[in-house]
């Protein structure tokens, strides 16, 4: 029995069973309650429209998430900056020099010779057994060559000075304090103050004058290389600016030659692949599902929505887009990259592997090149992501005019009934004061008739 029909004999029942005495008039909350159940068969359809509604833009919310996501990976295989242009760096003695490559390094091998490491200069005075003798006395550091220096700092200490702490603490709060850092040292010999220039090389070499004497722990001097046979100076053990690399010295023996060897990173791009291999068919299988029956036989909320056969269309366009002139790769399936017959992709590892290690030109050049596939897949995901224009979004806006107009019809359809409610309440219970006199008045007539006539049965 449908839903109608039982709220109908419901409400059939309960006026016969008034009439007949069986019951003292109606119960007005659930006959209404009854009859309301077949006004509203409308108002359950239009509910169950709009969460199919909810449910399709739900479904195509997530398949632009992985559409964006699609775009990202495209994008960092055509970026010139991106994962195709890394770079990996060997060395040959590690414990001399290492290097990492910025995207423009240069491919090849670079001979380095680490002649003298880069020193940070340091200086320390002798024990000072009462510090108040230093309080107002000036402190007077040199940088650089003794006999010439670039810069000169002179410290006047403050006249409150009690231990030689304070003395560090002066001198590294002095605004006239441009490069070194004071520390106390306590040893068997007692204390003394400690000075470390914060610049290494020779231009940060410290000489230093005032009430006590200093001497100098370590002379502050450059690095001294060669990188091709030309000579480098630099002040520090990070040697940047040649050929977009960046040298760590981390000894020094100038009869050994170090070869730096520059070569595309592989594994990176090799991710990189991986990663739009991933993200398209993310996309191709949440689409393949829409027209696969689940365990009770249904399809996808999606299975009848032309645009998502149109994002179907463009996602196979997209996979199997070709190019010429750029050498021996032509297309994704050139390289390793396979379309099976569900529309997904599948990575031949022996084919990639040797486009990266054999012919990684070719293979960058494929991507990369203004009139390579990046380019126009980029193109392709711009049109097909772009927020008002969109496959997707075009969908996914016609949905939601589609969901708001629902919501308008339910709101309006509710008030209707809210009415409708009102009036069948007020109408039953005007019945229900009816049929709650009705045995009462049966009775009154039944004696009235009895006093008429004694003799006969009522």
């Amino acid at each position: 029995m449908s839903t109608s029909s039982s709220g109908l004999s419901t409400v059939l029942t309960n006026v016969n069973n008034a009439f007949s005495g069986k019951t003292s008039g109606i119960d007005v909350a659930s006959t209404v309650a009854a009859l309301m159940q077949l006004q509203e068969e409308p108002l359950t359809q239009m509910q169950s429209q709009q969460s199919a509604v909810q449910l399709q833009i739900s479904t195509l919310g997530s398949i632009a998430s992985e559409l964006s996501q699609l775009q990202t990976a495209a994008n960092d295989l055509k970026d010139s900056f991106g994962a195709l242009s890394q770079k990996t760096v060997t060395s040959s003695d590690p414990t001399l020099v290492t290097a990492t490559a910025q995207n423009s390094a240069t491919l090849g091998t670079h001979a380095v010779v680490v002649s003298q490491l880069a020193t940070t200069s340091s200086s320390y005075s002798d024990p000072i057994s009462d510090p108040t003798t230093l309080a107002g006395t000036t402190l007077t550091i040199n940088y650089g060559d003794p006999n010439n220096p670039t810069k000169t700092d002179t410290i006047t200490l403050p006249g409150t000075i009690k231990t030689l702490q304070d003395v560090a603490d002066a001198i590294n709060n002095s605004a006239q304090n441009t490069g070194v850092t004071a520390s106390v040292i306590t040893d068997a010999t007692g204390q003394r103050l400690a000075l470390v220039s914060k610049d290494s090389g020779a231009a940060g070499n410290l000489t230093v004058g005032g009430a006590v004497t200093f001497h100098q722990g370590q002379a502050g001097q450059d690095a001294i290389l060669s990188v091709d046979g030309v000579p480098v100076d630099s002040p520090s053990n990070t040697v940047t600016g040649i050929d977009g690399l960046t040298f760590t010295l981390t000894g020094a023996d100038k009869n050994t030659t170090v070869q730096i060897g520059v070569s595309p990173d592989t594994t990176t791009a090799a991710t990189a692949v991986n990663n739009f291999v991933t993200a398209y068919n993310n996309i191709m299988q949440s689409i393949n599902a829409q027209y696969t029956p689940d365990s009770s036989g249904n399809l996808g909320p999606l299975e009848s929505d032309a645009a998502l056969r149109t994002l179907q269309t463009q996602m196979l366009e997209l996979a199997g887009y070709s190019v010429t002139g750029l050498g021996q790769y032509v297309n994704l399936q050139s390289m390793g990259v396979e379309m099976q017959n569900d529309g997904t992709l599948q990575l031949n590892s022996d084919t990639l592997q040797d486009a990266l290690e054999n012919h990684y030109s070719d293979f960058q050049n494929f991507f990369q090149s203004t009139q390579g596939y990046g380019q126009a897949i980029g193109n392709m995901l711009l049109q097909i992501t772009d927020p008002t224009q969109g496959t997707v979004s075009v969908d996914v806006a016609g949905l939601q005019s589609e969901n708001s107009d629902l919501s308008q019809q339910i709101t309006n359809f509710q008030d209707r009934m809210n009415t409708v409610q009102q009036q069948l309440t007020d109408k039953y219970s005007q019945l229900n004061v009816l049929l709650q006199q009705y045995p009462q008045q049966i009775a009154d007539i039944n004696s009235q008739l009895a006093a008429l006539n004694p003799n006969s049965k009522s």
